[in-house]
């Protein structure tokens, strides 16, 4: 066999170790680049040829190699560490799966790097402007706002930076109504009930605060209270409604026995309407009795009087304070005003190859035949991974196993070498045999 067959197997030989060289290179490059995956290559040799006998005595082939070349480059996808950032729209991926991004051209790409920001716009992006994509917070077709990941996914955007204000639509109290309170009597000498009074802060429409005040009067000779809701602005605001005024009559163990006539059982609590000054009007219902379960807020025991809880349901606008992101990919917003609402939802892709995907630079993959279509849905859903706020995943290349595959390959390299080198003296012998 021919000289030059030694000259050409040192030549692939050169040729695919500096193609391992170009991919340790490639991972050392990017330690500390978000998301990272690193590759490692694998070598095959090249088909053998037969000597100038076929075979040997005992049938056995005689065979020259013809060298060596790139069998394949394959990318780590496993999990690497995290690093706690601060920032709350910075995600990192724990588990399976891609951030979905959608490129300002319009194309579909993956990601693992999560350091993501807010544009002028209000949309979510990536550091090279792709939109995040997952669900935005809408109004169903039941009128119930929300983030519902049963839609199209949409470029993420969270620019409101208001809350609306919401009107109180229900009251609920915790009184105890002293038992051993007088009722009042015409007289002579007529004697005044005793009376007690709670007041309680509400919000119209526009988010303003009213107040409105609940007075409690003993009646004579039983245990009995009625109860008046009134406004306290002056003048006052109408409330149009019947019964603003009510009858709560206690049992002989100090629970309601009937509610403005009724028995507690029915759950009959005191639906008012109210103009307010303003002009807006507001419709709240004072519960006494919880409507969902029955349970009674109210107690007649002969104790003294004491208001021991008051909530209700409305507030005021209020503005973005900032985001927090849970392990689903929900983005929700926290407001001045106290409440924390959904705002988005983050999709996430995962494929049944992953070393079919190809990289198209950004830290950005995208699919192809051999990596199949993405399966896009929530995290934590389905074999794809949690999503960690306030985090960023590193880069998952060991430097120390990169430095060890280096000096293999150098010294692949430097064999190689020394087998071209080797091969051309010897054809240099040759070409010198005629002088």
């Amino acid at each position: 066999m021919s000289l030059y067959s030694a000259f050409y197997s040192g030549l692939s030989g050169l040729s695919t170790n500096a193609s391992a060289l170009n991919v340790i290179g490639n991972n050392l490059s990017n330690i500390n680049t978000v998301g990272f995956k690193g590759s490692s290559s694998t070598f095959r040799d090249i088909f053998s040829s037969a000597g100038a006998m076929a075979t040997q005595g005992n049938g056995n082939p005689i065979q020259f190699g013809l060298g060596v070349q790139t069998n394949s480059v394959n990318q780590d996808f496993s999990q690497s560490s995290f690093q706690s950032t601060g920032n709350a729209l910075d995600m990192a991926i724990q588990g399976n799966g891609f951030f979905t991004l959608q490129t300002p051209g319009g194309g579909q790409v993956y990601s693992r790097a999560g350091n993501f920001t807010r544009n002028s716009n209000g949309f979510l992006v990536a550091s090279d402007g792709s939109n995040v994509m997952g669900w935005n917070r809408s109004t169903n077709a039941l009128g119930v706002s929300g983030v519902f990941s049963n839609t199209a996914v949409a470029p993420i955007q969270i620019s409101s930076s208001t809350a609306g204000a919401q009107a109180t639509q229900n009251i609920s109290l915790g009184v105890n109504l002293n038992a051993a309170a007088k009722g009042g009597s015409v007289g002579p000498p007529a004697i005044p009930a005793d009376t007690f009074q709670t007041p309680i802060q509400v919000y119209d429409s526009l988010g303003n605060a009213q107040s409105l005040m609940v007075t409690y009067t003993k009646v004579a000779g039983s245990n009995s209270w009625t109860y008046d809701v009134a406004d306290t602005a002056v003048p006052p605001s109408t409330i149009t409604s019947v019964p603003a005024i009510g009858t709560i009559d206690f049992n002989g163990t100090g629970n309601i026995q009937t509610l403005n006539g009724q028995p507690a059982a029915n759950k009959s609590n005191t639906q008012m309407s109210i103009t307010w000054l303003n002009g807006t009007s507001s419709n709240i219902s004072f519960n006494i009795i919880n409507p969902v379960d029955g349970t009674q807020n109210f107690t007649g025991l002969s104790s003294p009087n004491n208001n021991l809880s008051s909530s209700q349901d409305g507030f005021p606008a209020g503005t973005l304070r900032d985001l927090t992101v849970d392990q689903n990919g929900l983005v929700s917003g926290s407001f001045t005003n106290g409440q924390i609402l959904p705002m988005a939802q983050l999709a996430m892709s995962s494929f049944t190859n992953v070393n079919g995907l190809q990289q198209s630079g950004n830290n950005h993959w995208t699919q192809t035949l051999a990596s199949g279509a993405p399966t896009t849905g929530v995290a934590n859903q389905s074999g794809r991974g949690g999503i960690l706020g306030s985090n960023l995943e590193l880069s998952n290349v060991d430097v120390a196993a990169e430095f060890t595959k280096l000096i293999v390959s150098q010294r692949g390299y430097q064999a190689n070498a020394k087998i071209v080198t080797t091969t051309d003296e010897l054809l240099q012998v040759t070409l010198n045999l005629k002088q």
